[in-house]
């Protein structure tokens, strides 16, 4: 039970205070937007940090003391900026909470049970043999991403399809911060629960773009989010699938939480003239989905540069390919970098 609430805090209440420093610029930010922006930046930081490891060959609670430091200041950081704020959450809170409509509680009951299922049961997954064995073998060994998970043998050449992407490793910092809890373990059954929130939360994201101040259609959309996944199952290659069976793999979250996530931030910070968010939660989306799979290192960049297109097409202006430009550095720099090795 110990190990499962260290679990909580690392992975839900860290990054969700973290993240208020990049969603305050919003006016009536809420704290599901916090916890987003904190995935994400949770993953660009796991990057930096984890990829310079590997190279250098540095031991795994290294990384995991120094990846726990960083997180905790921008935490409480963060804390102290919602504390400032606390009058006004407040207040929306109990405006906002009586006007939920049955359609959202019907969609959040049919989202927990997708989560109890997930959790819970057990899915076998091949792929596993790879992902969660490496963070197994991180663990164990005290390394990042230093043997092979089949072998236990040191890797003489590093994988370079996985290298770039070193997701499992960050398997195995939580594993470390959460007193032990062995990474199977920690990705079948709080991964699930993590995740699924984040793409449900992406999704009401949309809702609230969609149908703004309609708290009915915004219910309902949210519902029909939640059934098209639970019916995505007609093929084993579907998002909704791999939502719905393998959340814990790099590539589900890239496409049930980073991808969509990086559409919606090019609607709220590339389209509109007046920005909500920081900047820089741009950069962290596309570092995020860096991270998670090596396919994300593609896909980010073709997302933005769609926005982008979208945006000079509007503006007229080509202010935004310089952003732009910053904003698929971290694909460019990796891509780069994976074409080398």
């Amino acid at each position: 039970m110990i190990k499962l609430v260290l679990a909580g805090i690392w992975m839900v209440l860290i990054p969700a205070f973290a993240g208020v420093t990049w969603v305050r610029k919003k006016k009536d930010y809420t704290l599901g937007e916090c916890f987003l922006a904190g995935i994400m930046f949770m993953f660009a930081l796991a990057e930096i940090l984890i990829l310079p490891a590997i190279y250098r060959k540095m031991s795994l609670h290294f990384v995991t003391v120094v990846f726990a430091v960083i997180m905790s200041v921008f935490a409480l950081y963060g804390l102290w900026k919602l504390n400032i704020d606390r009058e006004m959450h407040i207040v929306r809170i109990k405006r906002e909470l009586p006007q939920v409509s049955a359609w959202m509680w019907i969609a959040v009951a049919a989202i927990f049970i997708q989560i109890f299922i997930a959790a819970v049961y057990a899915h076998m997954d091949a792929d596993d043999s790879f992902y969660v064995a490496t963070a197994t073998t991180s663990v164990q060994t005290d390394s990042v991403f230093q043997y092979n998970p089949y072998s236990g043998v040191e890797y003489r050449i590093l994988p370079k399809r996985y290298v770039l992407s070193p997701f499992p490793v960050l398997l195995a910092i939580f594993s470390r911060l959460s007193g032990g809890m062995h990474p199977a373990v920690l990705a079948h059954t709080v991964y699930p629960a993590v995740f699924f929130a984040a793409a449900y939360l992406v999704y009401h994201q949309f809702g609230k773009m969609f149908f703004p101040e309609k708290k009915r259609e915004q219910g309902i959309f949210l519902l029909f989010c939640a059934v098209l996944i639970w019916f995505s199952g007609f093929s084993v290659y579907t998002a909704g699938n791999f939502q719905l069976v393998r959340i814990w793999q790099g590539k589900a979250v890239l496409a049930s939480v980073i991808l969509p996530f990086l559409m919606y931030l090019g609607f709220e910070i590339m389209l509109k003239e007046q920005v909500g968010y920081s900047r820089f939660l741009m950069i962290f989306a596309s570092m995020a989905a860096c991270h998670v799979s090596s396919m994300g290192i593609m896909l980010a960049p073709i997302v933005i540069a769609v926005y982008a297109l979208l945006t000079l097409w509007k503006t007229r202006s080509i202010r935004c390919m310089g952003y732009t430009i910053l904003y698929i550095l971290p694909s460019l720099i990796l891509g780069s970098v994976y074409l080398m090795l």
